[in-house]
């Protein structure tokens, strides 16, 4: 019988050396125990040796030391509290199994009549959780493991689930989805792709529909009616882009017709999947409406050429960590001497955004790494998970760049009309959770910014996976030569392999290396070709002999099952038979991507009673294809084929027996295909399982990983400010590394003449490098890769890992730092630069490296969070507005215009008003003056409207008031001992129009008095009364004529009220896009001042505040000033919606 081979630590190939580190045995004495001497050995292709004696016993220390750590930390307590919970659910496990289909869905209202009764979620949570459980087994034929019991109870509380790849998340978020839909409030379970939103939403649906509530889905290219009634589901799938985009947009909506989400409170619980990667990676990239704005297209493709002239290091200087470049003199009196300018900063003639924007898309931007380009377009890949983002543009002027580097057709800049981060959109839920296998080591940023802790949930069955140790190379071409040799070593085995590049660009160079020497294999990254057929490749990739390369598999959401996975293939089965028949369009490769290499992959059997049902499908798709004159094209036959096969998965075998015959005459092709797809599918899970057993024995999937970068890559965007100790602590690691080998190899002193060496290195006070390192290094490792990693080992499957890196690799260049020195340095100890050197001493240095660059990292977010702190309670104030305005009812519109006229007045008397002094000292002529300027012609039509009616012991109308007139008036009533407040007027000025006829204007009119008394900010003097008066006859008179012109006009309310809508909103965007616009250069400016001694965020919080209230300050007095020209000549007025 064969028996499972033990996987070596170090895989040798004929022919290579490896250098090993390795520690001899130490003698028993006094003597040996305190110091230990290292010996270098080469290694050859030998049998593997037994387990040295101090390695094993390190190895039990190493457990006995893990066991304990897992006994006194507080995720263990907590974790086996939740345990209780599981324990309650698995006693109603046999009740609930003996309920009726039926009974089983009432379940849900009688869930909902308890909560209606004043019981809480945590009083139903077990029986809920029982009741999901048994609905998945019926539905699904999927059991909640206890584990994935206590990953929901994790995401109702509010926290992060950590579990690893493999353990069932997508079947965890129906435990917490089902309770907290409960409630009628909505649920959202965020995804990081449209196909995952799209797959949870019809596989986990089917749970939820079952059960009596009502699923929702958000996909790309919907209508706002089909938004707006999936949002109104219990629960609703999307994508984390979707979502923040539509609450954008409902905050750009017109009316309240446009609003799609739940208002007014359209967020009320969320799970996001991949959530480290949603709200770390990708937090702080803004999701940006823009509109087009300058029109400079021409001048890209100029600065284009000027920035190849360029030579950098000469001319300009670059800093890959933060993405800046710097000219300096020469490149400045190159570039203006090139584009015939005295000046690149001339403000009428300005170049030096569109030449510093073309030298960042030479440098930062590389085709096949940060985009592709596609039918005559630059399309940005993200770094995060590989895919192509069609609708996603840089900002800035660096996409109009990199077309015009490409030469590809410019399209316009563009201005923002609205910003939101997801951490900011995110915090606006109540309550929030997620998912992922890579939390743990981000949990303080968790705790800080969302308060959700982490909780390690436990593994279902033990993780037997094989860790092999990091091989450190000096160069990238013996890196790459490396993990060549590694792949065809496990073909040979017949393991499947699954190797993690970071770009298209390595990718293409790993499979051009592959074919040079004959292994079949299948690559997956951003171009159309492999990007079209991602499922497949991925099903495939657990297969024997399958070799699948792959840029980052971050949210790829099809699982690697070993021996291939059966609903995949079985689709692929039924394509292979089929498309021939229903389609004579031949495959685009470009479109419907490139055929899959299955030259050493076994073929799948399909039994006699598959094939019988193949042929029928297949003479039926020939017959409606020919005799009914039916052609598809190719997508076309490939959508029905999959549409057959969701059919086969939505309605029971026996109805789908029953449509296939009862329609025969009819010749139903669709119900046809998903008959002969369920019987394909048992050949296929036999298939798999045989294989599947037969790749287990082989040792399981072999996943190579070929870089080590910071624990999540960070997209390309300037960054403002540095963290000088983080950053010569990183460098340090960079020193201990080659240190690390140096002393291995007995190298205690260093020569004084190796080219290039840092003399802080030529020194003998060499960088020490201790037995035993800090645990710190410890917990990192496991989260070094385990995105990659976490496709190995799934579920108890066995299976190894293996990361190699190069001194010349994408990390150490980022940072800047200089690693030729080492390379010539480690040349020189080994003879060949390309054999591998690996050892704990290697993994802990370069898991100190990683560590330091995560705390540079977190600088980073920390500071781009703390400044968009500032511009969050800005947008959140907006937005309620906004809100307010369109969802209130039909006074509240009305009440928002008396508010904002009241301001206008109130500003215009503090601009011109101390109460402090006596009256005649004030800039009375001014304040008149203002006054009538923001009344517009309002005041000459009040004058005709009520020329028969002012009292005739006062001036004949406001317009007349002279600055003395008003001085008499002010100095009298501030000897008055009382006065009317319903009917007030100053002594001898024209009286308000009488428009605050009815309870609710008297109401409003004695509110906005009341506000003038009790108003805090205005200065107390011996004239603050008077001030008061004056504020409240203005303010008085400014908005009975407004209602008095308004209802002279004879317009129907409604029609008055939109207008007044109208007006609101648009003013409101207006000014808020243009506080975008002057707080993102506001972000960057404050960083100078930095050099002055200033912090930067205070600076910014000062500055924000000001622009913030200026700008509210102009939407009041734009506001106001529109209303008054709208009403004193409707008809004249439509340019005010145009403009």
């Amino acid at each position: 019988m064969a028996t499972t081979p033990v996987l070596p630590t170090s895989i040798h190939y004929p022919h290579q050396t490896t250098f090993v580190w390795t520690k001899p045995i130490p003698k028993l004495s006094s003597s040996s125990s305190s110091s230990h001497s290292y010996s270098l050995r080469r290694s050859l292709q030998l049998p593997s040796s037994p387990k040295p004696i101090v390695a094993s016993l390190k190895e039990n220390l190493g457990h006995l030391k893990r066991n304990w750590t897992d006994f006194t930390s507080l995720n263990y307590w907590v974790v086996r509290d939740y345990y209780r919970l599981s324990n309650s659910v698995n006693a109603l496990e046999p009740h609930i199994q003996r309920l009726s289909d039926e009974q089983l869905t009432e379940k849900t209202q009688e869930f909902r009549l308890r909560l209606r009764k004043g019981e809480t979620l945590a009083d139903i949570q077990a029986d809920a959780f029982a009741v999901v459980r048994e609905a998945a087994r019926r539905k699904l034929g999927m059991r909640h493991f206890d584990v994935q019991i206590i990953g929901g109870a994790v995401l109702h509380d509010g926290s992060i689930a950590e579990m690893k790849t493999g353990e069932g998340k997508t079947l965890v978020s129906t435990l917490a989805a089902y309770l907290n839909a409960l409630s009628g409030e909505g649920v959202h379970v965020v995804t990081v792709n449209d196909y995952l939103a799209q797959r949870d939403a019809e596989w986990m649906g089917r749970v939820h529909r079952f059960l009596g509530l009502s699923v929702g889905l958000i996909q790309r290219g919907m209508t706002a009616a089909e938004r707006r009634s999936n949002y109104s589901c219990d629960i609703t799938y999307t994508n984390n882009s979707e979502l923040g985009f539509d609450y954008l947009r409902d905050n750009l909506a017109a009316n309240s017709g446009q609003l799609v989400m739940r208002w007014p409170k359209p967020f009320h619980f969320a799970i996001v999947d991949e959530v480290d990667s949603v709200l770390i990676d990708e937090g702080r990239n803004p999701l940006l409406i823009s509109g087009e704005a300058s029109k400079d297209a021409a001048r890209y493709p100029v600065a284009a050429k000027v920035a190849e002239l360029l030579v950098r290091g000469l001319h300009y200087n670059v800093e890959l960590k933060d993405n800046s470049v710097e000219l300096t003199e020469e490149g400045i009196a190159l570039a203006e001497m090139a584009l015939e300018t005295n000046d690149l900063w001339d403000e009428n003639d300005p170049w030096a955004r569109f030449v510093m924007n073309a030298l960042k898309a030479k440098e930062f931007y590389r085709q096949d790494v940060q985009y592709i380009v596609r039918n005559g377009k630059a399309l940005i890949i993200n770094e995060l998970t590989g895919r192509v983002e069609e609708k996603r543009r840089w900002s800035d002027g660096i996409h109009q760049a990199v077309e015009a580097k490409e030469g590809l057709k410019i399209q316009a800049d563009s201005v923002v009309v609205a910003q939101i981060t997801y951490q900011s959109l995110f915090k606006l839920y109540p309550k929030l959770s997620g998912m992922t296998g890579t939390a743990k080591t981000e949990e303080k940023e968790f705790l800080k910014m969302f308060q959700m802790p982490v909780i390690e949930v436990p593994t279902n069955l033990p993780n037997i996976r094989k860790d092999l140790p990091i091989q450190a190379f000096a160069t990238a071409r013996g890196k790459w030569e490396n993990v060549r040799e590694e792949v065809e070593y496990m073909f040979g085995q017949g393991r499947p392999v699954l190797v993690g590049t970071t770009s298209v660009e390595n990718s293409e160079y790993l499979s051009d290396l592959l074919k040079e020497h004959n292994i079949p294999h299948n690559v997956l990254n951003a171009r159309p070709k492999y990007a079209a057929r991602e499922a497949e490749i991925v099903a495939q990739a657990g297969r024997k002999h399958a070799i699948t390369i792959s840029t980052n598999m971050a949210g790829r959401g099809t699982d690697i099952i070993l021996g291939g996975n059966p609903k995949m293939l079985a689709k692929e089965v039924i394509e292979d038979s089929l498309l021939s028949f229903l389609t004579r369009e031949a495959p685009n490769v470009e479109v419907d991507g490139e055929p899959i290499s299955q030259k050493v992959l076994s073929k799948i059997k399909v039994g006699p009673s598959s094939l019988a049902l193949l042929a029928k499908t297949a003479l039926m798709a020939k017959y409606v294809c020919k005799s009914e004159g039916k052609g598809w094209t190719y997508q076309k036959a490939k959508s029905m084929i999959s549409e057959s096969i969701q059919m086969s998965q939505s309605i029971g075998l026996q109805e789908l027996e029953k449509l296939v015959n009862d329609q025969s005459e009819m010749y139903p092709l669709g119900p046809t295909i998903a008959f002969a797809y369920l019987s394909v599918l048992k050949d296929c899970e036999l298939h798999g399982f045989n294989e599947g057993s037969e790749v287990k024995r082989l040792g399981g999937l072999h996943v190579i990983g070929t870089s080590l970068h910071e624990s999540r890559r960070i997209d390309n965007q300037s960054v403002n400010k540095l963290d000088g100790a983080n950053m010569w602590e990183a460098g340090c690691e960079i020193k201990k590394i080659v240190g690390a080998l140096m002393l291995k190899a007995r190298l205690v002193k260093l020569p004084e003449a190796v080219p290039g060496l840092p003399v802080s290195l030529r020194r003998n006070r060499f960088i020490g490098i201790t037995e035993d390192v800090d645990d710190l290094f410890e917990g990192s490792a496991g989260h070094l890769g385990c995105l990659l990693r976490g496709r190995s080992g799934r579920q108890g499957d066995p299976g190894s890992t293996r990361f190699m890196v190069s001194l010349q690799d994408e990390m150490f260049q980022k940072f800047n730092f200089d690693t030729e020195w080492a390379v010539k340095l480690i040349s020189k100890i080994t003879n060949n630069e390309d054999i591998p050197i690996e050892g704990d001493a290697i993994l802990k240095q370069l898991l100190a490296l990683q560590i330091n660059a995560e705390k540079y990292f977190f600088g980073i977010r920390k500071s781009l969070v703390e400044f968009d702190e500032v511009l969050e309670v800005q947008r959140k104030h907006v937005y309620d507005l906004r809100q307010l305005i369109l969802t209130g009812d039909t006074e509240s519109s009305s009440q928002h215009i008396y508010q904002y006229m009241q301001a206008v007045v109130d500003e215009i008397i503090f601009g011109n008003v101390d109460p402090l002094k006596h009256p005649s000292s004030w800039s009375l002529g001014k304040l008149l003056n203002e006054f009538v300027g923001i009344s517009g012609k309002i005041l000459a039509v009040i004058n005709v409207l009520h020329a028969s009616s002012w009292n005739r012991t006062s001036l004949d109308s406001f317009t007349g008031i002279a600055e003395e007139d008003l001085l008499a008036s002010l100095v009298q009533s501030s000897e008055l001992s009382s006065i009317d407040i319903d009917n007030f007027s100053l002594p001898n000025l024209p009286i308000p129009p009488n428009a605050f006829r009815g309870i609710r204007r008297k109401s409003s009119s004695l509110k906005r008095w009341l506000s003038i008394c009790t108003d805090e900010s205005t200065k107390n003097g011996r004239y603050q009364g008077t001030t008061n008066l004056l504020r409240k006859y203005l303010g008085d008179f400014l908005i009975a004529s407004y209602l008095d012109v308004v209802q002279e006009c004879g317009y129907d309310d409604a029609y008055v009220k939109e207008i007044e809508r109208a007006v609101l909103v648009k003013t409101l965007d207006c000014f808020w896009r243009d506080h975008l616009i002057n707080m993102n250069r506001l972000s960057s400016a404050v960083n100078v001042r930095s050099f002055g001694h200033r912090n930067p965020l205070e600076e910014y919080k000062i500055d924000g505040c000001r622009f913030f209230i200026s700008m509210l300050s102009a939407t009041r007095r734009l506001t106001v000033e529109s209303l008054m020209r709208y009403w004193s000549s409707p008809m004249e007025s439509e340019e005010l919606f145009v403009s």
